[in-house]
């Protein structure tokens, strides 16, 4: 799986179409692979993504602390990037969970035709490679995806996959991390929003009767899940056996056949004699390198990966394939993918033991031919390549255990919501396996650190609205979490412009451009629509007896202008754009326009607000609920400017 490969899992199914949210599970993640996988998922770059003021993905890793983690990713660290922060203890089985391991790897993604609108399209990725540019890059990993389009034309196999994926991301959630929200109704969420609406969707699509080829091992081990999903023929039993994983069994002092074997001879009817390879990096293989390099190894052969495309790639992928091997050729096959290593502990735990990994896999079915090409690219086995060495085999060591390190500790207080009524204020939510009586110490741009209770609320004046808080906890621990805002926005700090023409410019600016139409390290041009040499945002500067005209003169200019460019633009757009049309307008809308300018039309009494809703000049596809929409936008508008 090269880098791009991977990158592919977030590309949006259809040209017209960008992410709308997404789960992602994994073990690690580095800021360099997430954010790449953004911009393929959103199609915009981290300027666009702050500006838009949504969260868009929800991720899920493992709470180990480590040497190069110390934290989880803070809020704005990757623009509409929301990481949950891991608990220690699991509040419903009270298990102590610091010597067990979160090893899944999935990806959850919901697609839409506009940014606002509801999903249409979900997709599943099981992997088998963490979300980092080393898996990407240096690995050789595997990815299975089905695609299920929410118009009912999906089938019934691929939407029990995805049912299944949604309900193991929802207990995967509930046990393992806080909850940002938990304690409001789902419909009234704001930073969990499209989490919500792609759980429900993945639940929507739940066919009765199905068994979906997804598994986990939140409850119950992947072996045993795996075997009853493996055919058992009578008839035709299979005679070939190829597994592969990125680490196996721990060395032990007894040099015995890897139990891990055994267990997979198991797994299907074989003839009696069947070819069994087992792809096994040297370095990586454990128990299996101190049996193999004793030279006697019970029909199996054990022989290094082979990478395809010869970037010198190590073998990371974890499959198991039973089927039938003729003229070089497999054939009537059935495959294991996952994140569980042919061990003990990936194959035999689960997440309810102290010492268990929780895992994700997918058994499915391989009706398709693969020639010796195929199988080199896709299974990394070369035809007759010869047995690992014994002086090649290095000490091994098991890669599915978590370090000796304890989980992360999570913030005390996990996000804010700032709200409107019965009094501006910013509302708090607390980790729930905290004592009533606890305090934090919070803080923000422009306030000084101060100390809250857990049955507080922070009263906010008209010019607060921050967009982070910083949270200090016991020990001096500091933390920054994410505060939405009244209209709903994550992270969300307003564009200023000190000129009308570059406002009207951003407002303009829709449909919003791909990430690569623009760069965030280029400098605005500065040019904006042409407003005569007025577009600076001041007054005339006096200049004899006609100032108040020369005034009026310039805000009634600017003001037509605004009306003329909005109409044109908005008329003409289709009915499907118009949810993203006034999410855009509202966003821009509550950036900071000049100030003289907007004194100008209160002082003159000029609402250029109220003629945008004028028949002729708003978009004819505004009926019912989306006008009203449109015209209360309008008419907050007006009041935040005070125009009336």
């Amino acid at each position: 799986m090269s880098d791009e490969i991977l990158l592919d899992v977030f590309n949006p199914p259809q040209d017209d179409m960008v992410g709308h949210g997404a789960a992602l599970v994994a073990m690690t993640g580095s800021e360099d692979f997430l954010e790449d996988a953004m911009q393929t998922f959103t199609k915009l770059r981290p300027r666009q993504r702050a500006q838009f003021g949504a969260t868009l993905v929800y991720l899920m890793l493992d709470g180990h602390a480590s040497p190069s983690r110390r934290e989880v990713f803070p809020t704005e660290r990757i623009p509409g990037l929301h990481e949950f922060q891991p608990r220690a203890i699991d509040a419903l089985s009270r298990v102590q969970t610091t010597a067990s391991l979160l090893h899944a790897k999935i990806a959850l993604l919901a697609f839409s035709a506009s940014r606002t609108g509801p999903p249409t399209h979900l997709r599943l990725a099981v992997l088998t490679a963490n979300l980092t540019a080393i898996s990407a890059r240096r690995q050789l990993e595997l990815a299975w995806v089905v695609n299920v389009p929410l118009d009912g034309s999906a089938s019934a196999e691929d939407c029990a996959d995805v049912a299944a994926a949604g309900d193991f991301v929802a207990k995967l959630l509930d046990r393992r991390f806080h909850c940002d929200e938990r304690e409001i109704e789902p419909k009234d969420r704001k930073l969990t929003a499209r989490l919500d609406m792609l759980l429900r969707a993945a639940t929507s699509v739940a066919p009765e009767n199905r068994k979906p080829r997804f598994i986990h091992s939140l409850d119950e081990p992947l072996f045993g899940q795996i075997k009853k999903r493996f055919p058992r023929p009578t008839q035709n039993p299979c005679n070939l056996l190829l597994c592969g994983s990125g680490f196996y069994e721990q060395a032990s002092i007894y040099n015995q056949k890897p139990r891990i074997f055994e267990l997979l001879e198991t797994l299907g009817a074989f003839t009696n004699h069947p070819k069994r390879i087992a792809l096994v990096e040297p370095e990586d293989g454990g128990a299996i390198g101190d049996w193999a390099s004793e030279g006697e190894t019970e029909g199996w052969q054990v022989v290094k990966p082979t990478d395809a495309m010869n970037q010198n790639r190590r073998l990371h992928a974890k499959f198991v394939y039973a089927g039938h091997f003729r003229d070089g050729r497999f054939r009537d096959g059935h495959c294991y993918i996952g994140s569980g290593n042919l061990s003990l502990r990936g194959f035999l735990t689960h997440g309810a033991m102290a010492n268990g990994n929780i895992e994700t896999g997918v058994v499915f079915a391989v009706a398709d031919r693969l020639d010796a090409k195929t199988i080199e690219r896709q299974l990394f086995w070369r035809q007759g390549e010869s047995p690992i060495e014994k002086d090649d085999w290095a000490t091994g060591r098991e890669g599915d255990a978590p370090e000796a390190e304890p989980i992360l500790e999570a913030s005390p207080v996990l996000s804010g919501r700032i709200e409107a009524s019965p009094a501006r204020r910013l509302r708090l939510f607390w980790r729930d396996d905290l004592p009533t009586q606890c305090r934090a110490n919070l803080s923000w741009a422009g306030r000084d650190w101060f100390d809250v209770d857990r049955d507080g609320d922070v009263a906010l004046n008209d010019e607060e609205s921050p967009s982070a808080l910083h949270v200090r906890g016991g020990y001096g621990r500091e933390w920054i979490v994410p505060v939405v805002d009244a209209a709903g926005r994550v992270g969300w700090r307003p564009p200023r412009f000190d000129k009308f023409a570059d406002a009207l410019a951003a407002l303009l600016d829709f449909p919003i451009r791909p990430a690569e139409a623009t760069d965030d390290e280029d400098e605005e041009d500065g040019e904006g629509v042409d407003s005569g040499g007025r577009g600076n945002g001041a007054a005339p500067r006096p200049g004899g007896g006609n100032v108040i005209e020369a005034e009026k003169s310039y805000a009634l200019h600017a003001a037509a202008e605004l009306i003329e460019n909005v109409a044109a633009l908005q008329t003409e757009l289709p009915a499907s754009m118009l949810g993203d049309w006034m999410d855009h307008v509202d966003r821009t809308l509550r950036a900071s326009f000049p100030k003289t300018l907007i004194d100008t039309w209160r002082t003159y009494g000029i609402d250029v607000f109220e003629h945008l809703k004028e028949r002729e000049l708003r978009s004819p596809h505004l009926i019912g609920k989306q006008l009203k929409q449109y015209c209360e936008m309008l008419d907050g508008a007006s009041r935040a400017w005070r125009l009336r």
